[in-house]
């Protein structure tokens, strides 16, 4: 009896401190609601998708939370534009991080901060380059919260490194070295097993390992760098360890599906792609080798790469009561245990640092242990460029490095072609 007593104590206790808290919370969820979450996610994620929704359920049974897939990250983007402008939006939306500077100065999505503060939700618990893309830089304040969170790595056969003896470069003059050393040939000459496959499909899984070398896409003066003798300088590099057999440039139709299968099948040593694709790469070797992850080699003291992926917005144009119920949502799914689960099945990465501690992201470790370098690098990634224009530009850059890198073009003629067509672009803002 006194057992049940204590309990029903500690259970009114507990009430009335979330009445309180409730109080004293504008933001605070008094009332059943039910909310839309759009998302881009596809069919091998429903499932999961509906398991978040539920445990977040059973944690918040005030709020049921109804996940609808939109499409594309492209689709979806055009179709909460078209719902802010028809007053009639969800409560929580996906937002390309391509797009989030552009949906914060048109007023398409809330200022987090008075969320943030009513919660006590630590700014700096989200990892650097998360946090800068999630901020309007006009006024400092948070629009959105990171989600799915990526960056560009390189898978390596641990494998084959452990029996080669082969050590991942750390800095860039390493490069040389490490690309002579991991390549095999046949009797032919011919290359029996690429050192390296870089990925030049999207510019943002080359770009650093141009801007870390002092390459200025666009300058200060408007101009485009892509011709300077920085550029000119790696881009000959590159393509000399593309002539001598060390590596190629995965550029056109089925690019990343033949670069995969050279991995999977052990004709490559290192691939440049998304850490999004973690659990597939696991998933394909299924313990025919052992792989790991490493970040890119580090010029002098840089060795960064960029964000990609999604983050979450609360359109600006919801009701407040979806307001309410959408942050913590948005707030729940983001962080904590959730955020691990979210990383194990779809491999991207968690945007807080108080997510990478703790038991259950030692159990995520244990069960891939590839996640423990991929995490170890997050300081290392940069917001990508905002600018609407930006985009237009390395497109540009990206085509005239496959036709120098595939199609054995001059460099220096082709840059120069190039920063012509991009000075064009700017020329025109």
């Amino acid at each position: 009896m006194k057992k049940i007593t204590a309990l029903l104590l500690a259970l009114l206790m507990t009430l009335s401190l979330s009445a309180a808290l409730a109080e004293n919370n504008p933001y605070a969820v008094t009332e059943p609601i039910t909310i839309e979450w759009w998302h881009s996610n596809e069919d091998q994620y429903t499932e999961d998708i509906n398991v978040l929704c539920e445990k977040f359920h059973e944690q918040y049974p005030l709020i049921t939370v109804i996940p609808r897939y939109i499409g594309s990250g492209t689709v979806l983007a055009e179709n909460l534009i078209a719902a802010h402008a028809a007053d009639s939006v969800p409560a929580v939306s996906q937002v390309n991080v391509g797009y989030l500077a552009e949906y914060f100065d048109s007023g398409v999505c809330t200022d987090l901060e008075p969320y943030l503060e009513a919660y006590g939700v630590d700014k700096n618990d989200f990892v650097k380059g998360y946090r800068e893309t999630a901020t309007r830089k006009e006024d400092g304040h948070m629009y959105s919260l990171p989600f799915l969170a990526s960056t560009q790595v390189i898978y390596y056969n641990k494998t084959v490194a452990q029996n080669e003896g082969i050590t991942l470069p750390e800095k860039w003059e390493d490069m040389d070295a490490f690309m002579q050393k991991t390549t095999k040939f046949n009797d032919d000459g011919t290359t029996a097993r690429w050192a390296m496959i870089f990925a030049g499909w999207g510019a943002q899984y080359f770009e650093t390992f141009f801007t870390n070398y002092g390459v200025e896409i666009i300058k200060e003066d408007g101009t485009s760098g892509v011709a300077d003798e920085k550029s000119i300088e790696i881009t000959k590099q590159i393509r000399e360890w593309i002539d001598k057999g060390y590596c190629y440039w995965a550029y056109g139709s089925g690019a990343s599906t033949n670069m995969r299968q050279h991995f999977w099948d052990q004709e490559v040593f290192g691939v440049v792609h998304t850490c999004s694709l973690i659990t597939t790469y696991r998933d394909k070797i299924n313990g025919a080798f052992e792989f790991d992850i490493s970040g890119f080699p580090a010029v002098g003291d840089k060795a960064y790469t960029l964000l990609s992926g999604n983050h979450l917005v609360i359109p600006k144009k919801a009701s407040q009561a979806q307001k309410n119920a959408g942050f913590l949502f948005a707030n729940w799914v983001t962080s904590g245990e959730a955020s691990l689960f979210w990383a194990e099945i779809s491999g991207y990465m968690p945007g807080r640092y108080s997510a990478m501690q703790g038991e259950a992201y030692d159990a995520l470790i244990e069960k891939t242990p590839a996640y423990q370098g991929m995490f170890a690098g997050v300081d290392n990634i940069l917001p990508q460029d905002s600018r609407t224009y930006y985009s237009s530009c390395t497109n540009e850059w990206m085509k005239s490095l496959g036709l120098i890198f595939c199609e054995n073009a001059p460099v220096e003629a082709t840059l120069q072609e190039c920063a012509e067509r991009i000075n064009e672009i700017l020329e025109d803002l």
